[in-house]
């Protein structure tokens, strides 16, 4: 626990500089495509449909109290799928508890978040839940947005703060298994800044890009792949998003050495 305490407040410092100088990015959808037989996700940007940008992508952010009268409900990110020339029916399962992001890195919190889409809805809980079902158009061209609504714990408000829930996405017809966990980090009521970190702790150590070898460790084999990267744009090697790979990345590495995946 110290060294994971170590690691995340190395990390919150780099973050914090490496976003400083920028502005809010650009709201991304939660893409859901079929590759090798499970639903992944990518992302997209808004429309109908949106345009393409990353055919793998695990974290993706909104905003509570968009509209001043929800002041704890959320509307993006939304759900996009292309054009398949069928109808497609999806599920997913909230994969686990929804967690809060704090100076410790994200731990699991007594507050849930009801997902809605017209008359359906699940509550995240302690362990996974199950979701409900929603389909595609008739040429399968798919662009929906679900209601996020946080919970405070026994009927509470909920505490301000930025949230991550784990959902994960599967197809019931034409089949499809689940595939990764999607991880989308909800701020309420925190700085940009806060948020921007928040985001930056989830790519790291929930979607676990800490792990660039993806063997679930952090050890030997991510250091070599850091020093294959060397000097480089690699953004995958690029571990504080300052644009090179260098010296900060190595130090966030090894500050993390011996970190399990989740």
């Amino acid at each position: 626990m110290q060294l994971k305490t170590k690691c995340i407040a190395f990390s919150l410092a780099l973050s914090s500089a490496a976003f400083a100088d920028k502005g809010k990015e650009p709201h991304l959808d939660i893409w859901l495509r079929t590759d090798a037989g499970a639903v992944v996700t990518g992302s997209i940007t808004e429309g109908t449909p949106g345009e393409p940008v990353a055919e793998r992508a695990s974290v993706f952010s909104g905003d509570f109290g968009t509209d001043p009268a929800f002041p704890f409900a959320a509307f993006e990110p939304g759900f996009q799928a292309l054009a398949t020339g069928f109808v497609t029916t999806y599920s997913f399962e909230i994969a686990g508890p929804l967690r809060r992001f704090g100076p410790k890195g994200y731990t699991a919190t007594a507050a849930t978040m009801t997902l809605s889409y017209g008359p359906s809805s699940t509550t995240s809980g302690e362990s996974a839940t199950s979701g409900f079902a929603f389909n595609s158009y008739a040429d399968g061209l798919l662009h929906d947005h679900f209601d996020y609504v946080l919970n405070g714990f026994a009927g509470a408000d909920p505490e301000s703060g930025v949230y991550a829930l784990p959902i994960r996405f599967s197809a019931i017809s034409p089949a499809a298994d689940a595939g990764n966990i999607a991880w989308i980090v909800l701020n309420a009521g925190e700085a940009e800044e806060t948020h921007d970190a928040a985001i930056r702790e989830a790519e790291l150590f929930l979607a676990c890009g800490i792990d660039l070898s993806g063997d679930g460790r952090v050890d030997a084999t991510d250091i070599a792949q850091i020093l294959g990267a060397w000097g480089t744009d690699n953004p995958t090697a690029d571990l504080d998003g300052s644009g090179a790979v260098n010296a900060a990345d190595l130090a966030t590495l090894l500050a993390a050495w011996g970190f399990m995946c989740p």
